[in-house]
């Protein structure tokens, strides 16, 4: 069964996409042909056992194929759809001609129809490109399995509802803010959960960003490379979280900011998403160039967050703001927390902000009582052994625990 488990996984990640967008053209569902694509993967990993077939493509397509049209025909719909059914030869055949890329990107496109609400693209874009499970997805964004696969489920049959079809990217420019989006969603979840979907996603923001070329993908591949960058450096030996000024930036991977600086030079001011992108961008890429914490560029940073702030004066991006202040030791005002605990009451990084305040203002034992509360809000385990280290460094070790 090992072999038969390596085979499907090595299938999935490298021809997913191809194989749903080849279902639903087959099909005109997006719905059935993503599931039937599920339950032929699941049938390999008991039919093939230690011999893997000598077209393993096309027998999950041909597979998946007739369980649509089991589907399809309980759905009295089959009859008008009969013409496109193919024979095993031309599936074979066929086999050679798909483009992953361009089916990656496609598919990545498909994910963001308009039909589709902001929370589900990130989902689908998931599961419509590198086809990864509910269990995994429902990990990423820290909600139970059963929860996912209720939020995918309505994801489809909403798909399904609006009738999609399959057109080409290039007759759609206006969903790249939407695609950017759902990369950049996408990527934060896999990125904290520490999960190897990360670079998978970094590698197709480069690739769709390549192949479909838009301010907002120009701008979110410079800012996502160089936070991916940083990921050996991000967790320490303790498993802890750590800050920009506690990383060993020897662990940095040098020649992918290299790349993505030199991209960076050549993004031109914007407008809209795309500008906000390329402002965080430029916070990293201050942040990246640094040779250690104290050399960081903060006027150049401020600045940045200054541009963010015209653009649209977030409470995540303020926050974002006082966030980068308290891990740089600089001083932040009480009534830009005061308005982020109006705005963000439940958000465990605004606590530690607050945190840092009551710290800045001497009042040692109501910063320890914040970080606890913050502890007890966040959900990401690396993050709460950070915030537990903070706690014991102010003496409070103990007080506090997981």
């Amino acid at each position: 069964m090992e072999g038969a488990d390596q085979a499907v996984a090595a299938l999935v990640r490298e021809h997913w996409a191809s194989l749903l967008r080849s279902l639903i053209s087959f099909s005109g569902r997006v719905d059935l042909a993503e599931d039937a694509l599920a339950a032929a993967c699941e049938r390999a990993l008991s039919s093939w056992g230690g011999q893997t077939p000598a077209h393993p493509v096309a027998w999950i397509r041909r597979t998946a194929q007739r369980a649509l049209i089991d589907e399809l025909r309980h759905e009295q719909a089959f009859a008008r759809r009969q013409h496109l059914v193919v024979t095993e030869e031309s599936v074979e055949a066929n086999e050679s001609t798909l483009g992953m890329v361009d089916d990656r990107v496609e598919m990545l496109w498909l994910a963001c129809h308009p039909a589709l609400g902001s929370e589900s693209r990130p989902l689908l874009a998931l599961r419509f490109v590198f086809g990864l499970s509910t269990e995994r997805i429902a990990r990423m964004f820290l909600v139970s399995t059963s929860t996912m696969a209720a939020r995918i489920t309505r994801a489809k049959k909403r798909a399904a509802l609006a009738g999609f079809a399959l057109t080409s990217s290039r007759e759609h420019p206006e969903r790249a803010d939407d695609v950017a989006r759902a990369i950049s969603v996408a990527y934060a979840a896999a990125y904290f959960a520490s999960d190897e979907s990360a670079a998978d996603l970094v590698t197709l923001l480069h690739q769709t960003a390549g192949s479909r070329p838009h301010p907002a993908l120009n701008a979110l591949a410079v800012l996502i490379s160089l936070t991916h960058a940083r990921r050996d450096a991000r967790i320490g030996a303790d498993g802890r979280l750590l800050t920009l000024a506690e990383q060993d930036r020897s662990l940095w991977h040098v020649s992918e900011m290299t790349a993505a600086l030199r991209q960076y030079t050549a993004l031109s001011p914007s407008v809209g998403y795309a500008e906000e992108l390329r402002a965080y961008a430029t916070i990293e890429a201050a942040h990246a160039v640094a040779p250690d914490s104290e050399r960081t560029n903060w006027r150049l940073i401020d600045a940045a967050h200054d541009r963010l702030a015209q653009l649209g004066d977030s409470p995540l991006d303020r926050l974002e703001r006082a966030a980068g202040r308290a891990a740089s030791g600089r001083p932040i005002a009480r009534a830009d927390v005061e308005r982020l605990r109006r705005e963000l009451p439940d958000h465990h990084r605004v606590l530690v902000v607050g945190a840092h305040l009551l710290r800045q203002e001497g009042d040692d034992l109501g910063a320890d009582d914040l970080l606890r509360r913050a502890i007890e809000l966040c959900e990401y385990e690396h993050e709460r052994h950070a915030l537990h280290h903070l706690l014991s460094d102010s003496g409070a070790s103990g007080a506090t625990s997981d």
